[in-house]
C-alpha cells in the first residue's frame, strides 16, 4: 500500500460547513446584512488570531442591537450543528477497518476544537490538527510540516483531501499527494488504491 495516512479537511469533506445552512439551523430568523456581520473576518478566527469573544464583540458593534440575541445564539451553537456528510464518513469506517492512519488538518477555530467531540467520526481519527489553536492556517504549507512533524508522518506515505484547490496544492508543494473533493470520492479511491 502506498499510502498509510489519509488526511481529511473537517469543513465541506467530512461534515457540510456552509454559512446559510448554519445560519437557519441556528437562529430563529437571520438577514443579509447579519450574515456580512457574523462572517466579516472569519479567517481571522481560523487563524486564531483574533479570541471567540473579542470576535463576538466585533459582530455586535458591526450590527444592529435588535439583532444581538440571534448573533449570541448562532455564535452558542454553530459549532455544534454541521451535518455529516454519510458518504465520506462511511468511507472513513472502511479505511479505519482496512487499517489506514487517518488524520484531520482543518482550518478551523479554537471553539471548534473543543467541541469536536460532539461528532463521533471525530473518534476514528488517530490525530487532528486545527488552525486556531496553532495559528497556522491552510495553505500556509507551515501547517502542513507541522501535522507531519507532531505525528512523525512521511509527506509520499500521505494523502491528503480538501474542498479547496490551494490547499491541495500547497498539500503538494509540500511532498503530500492531494485530491480535491467535488461530492464524488470514486476519483479519490482509485488515486489510493493506485
Amino acid at each position: 500500500m502506498r499510502f498509510k495516512n489519509i488526511i481529511f479537511d473537517f469543513g465541506n469533506v467530512l461534515s457540510v460547513f456552509n454559512a446559510d445552512r448554519l445560519l437557519e439551523l441556528c437562529t430563529p430568523a437571520y438577514h443579509e446584512a447579519m450574515k456580512k456581520a457574523i462572517f466579516h473576518d472569519w479567517d481571522a478566527l481560523d487563524d486564531g488570531t483574533i479570541t471567540y469573544e473579542d470576535y463576538i464583540g466585533q459582530t455586535l458593534r458591526m450590527s444592529d442591537r435588535k439583532d444581538w440575541e440571534a448573533i449570541r445564539m448562532f455564535f452558542d451553537r454553530w459549532y455544534l450543528a454541521l451535518e455529516d456528510i454519510e458518504e465520506v464518513q462511511a468511507w472513513v469506517h472502511e479505511l479505519k477497518r482496512e487499517g489506514y492512519h487517518l488524520y484531520i488538518l482543518s482550518n478551523a477555530p479554537v471553539i471548534f476544537e473543543e467541541n469536536v467531540h460532539v461528532y463521533p467520526i471525530a473518534k476514528e481519527f488517530d490525530g487532528a490538527v486545527y488552525s486556531g489553536s496553532i495559528q497556522l492556517s491552510k495553505p500556509d504549507k507551515a501547517i502542513y510540516h507541522y501535522l507531519l512533524d507532531k505525528y512523525q508522518l512521511k509527506a509520499e506515505e500521505c494523502f491528503f483531501i480538501d474542498d479547496k484547490p490551494r490547499n491541495v496544492e500547497a498539500a503538494r508543494q509540500c511532498g503530500i499527494e492531494a485530491m480535491v473533493y467535488h461530492q464524488n470520492l470514486d476519483e479519490i479511491k482509485k488515486a489510493i488504491l493506485v
